[in-house]
């Protein structure tokens, strides 16, 4: 009887780290099309015409992002665009997230790079921020705008 309960308990056990694992493993979602992390290497994704992307280059340093010099940058884009989010970081730490989106790139290291793209498929104003640690926190965030 004994063995029959301990064999119970661990079934039980097992049922649920296989739920907890289905729960929260990130289903996949057809709005983003690719994304990579290499050293200054894209993987392009054939389905997509490099005429039809758009491509913004952030540089991830501590707590903050940077595109041409400007901190926490503003990328503003059309709905229905193409958008290819390419991330290096300089200092620190880092990743792209934008949730609306189902967007989220590797983490890179320093010196490293990544790449994410994605169809802006609704209009608004949506944050996009760094997910490690407390960097979203400390200001590491900007506007994605679709228009």
């Amino acid at each position: 009887m004994k063995q029959n309960k301990s064999l119970s308990l661990i079934l039980i056990i097992l049922s649920l780290g296989i739920f907890l694992t289905a729960c929260t493993t990130p289903q996949n979602n057809s709005n983003v099309v690719s994304n990579t992390t290499d050293n200054n290497s894209i993987i392009e994704d054939e389905s997509m015409d490099e005429s039809d992307v758009v491509t913004f280059q952030l540089t991830g340093v501590n707590f903050s992002f940077l595109m041409d010099g400007e901190e926490a940058p503003e990328i503003r884009v059309k709905e229905g665009q193409k958008v290819r989010i390419e991330l290096t970081s300089t200092e620190g730490f880092h990743d792209f997230v934008l949730d609306e989106f189902f967007v989220a790139s590797d983490k890179v290291a320093l010196n490293e790079s990544t790449s994410v793209e994605f169809v802006a498929d609704q209009k608004g104003t949506f944050e996009y921020y760094c997910s490690v640690g407390s960097h979203r926190a400390q200001g590491m965030v900007g506007n994605f705008i679709v228009e």
